[in-house]
């Protein structure tokens, strides 16, 4: 079976979070310190966005469904002398109070939740926990022609410690609007040795700008 952010938490620095073609963390960063009050991450993760906050004295929480991500997360914010105000949460189920300057939906959150209803109630949930004048900051990969690939097809390799980390990667369709991503993780000793391989698999719904505006009207933001 495949495996879940949980087994691949201790890659993420080295594996997804050097993936992003700009700098989100700083442009996260200087707007909720220009929109002010109480900051909430969604899909928090390791730490990757909330722990920089956090380092800039903003009043920032988290909230991720991964345990595993989570206790990187709790360890890395340790190492900084950071407290680590996060919970483990399903984000189509926020049960938080309201009282938010700034929720923060990043890194395509919003495309790993595939059911209309459960967009609809993440949506609308943020909606009710933020402050009147808050904002709602949401990212989103959008839709692309996609081939399917009957191989898994080299991604990167990258220093992992005393190793090395190679990731593959096989992309297919998997119904209307929806892809299915496949990621095989090999960590390489010496001569290339595999001394552990770890499959995940998720499926995603890349969203077109008009049908996520359409979304966010209909949860009853401006």
């Amino acid at each position: 079976m495949p495996g879940t952010y949980d087994d691949i938490a201790r890659f993420y620095d080295v594996d997804m979070a050097r993936n992003m073609p700009f700098d989100d963390v700083a442009f996260y960063g200087d707007l909720c310190a220009r929109q002010g009050g109480r900051v909430l991450e969604l899909g928090c993760g390791n730490g990757r966005i909330l722990l920089e906050l956090l380092q800039r004295g903003l009043d920032a929480v988290g909230v991720d469904a991964s345990a595993g991500m989570l206790a990187e997360l709790r360890r890395k914010a340790a190492v900084r002398g950071l407290r680590a105000p996060v919970a483990r949460m399903d984000v189509t189920r926020l049960a938080l109070r309201a009282g938010f300057g700034v929720i923060l939906c990043p890194y395509s959150l919003i495309t790993y939740i595939t059911d209309d209803a459960d967009v609809a109630r993440l949506l609308t949930a943020a909606r009710h926990l933020l402050v009147p004048g808050g904002a709602f900051v949401v990212d989103a990969f959008v839709p692309k022609v996609v081939v399917a690939q009957q191989e898994f097809q080299p991604d990167y390799r990258r220093p992992f410690g005393a190793y090395t980390l190679a990731r593959s990667k096989r992309i297919q369709p998997a119904g209307p609007g929806r892809n299915r991503i496949e990621r095989r993780y090999r960590v390489l000793g010496a001569d290339d040795a595999v001394v552990e391989q770890v499959d995940v698999a998720e499926t995603i719904r890349p969203v077109a700008p008009g049908a996520l505006r359409a979304a966010l009207a209909a949860a009853g933001f401006a």
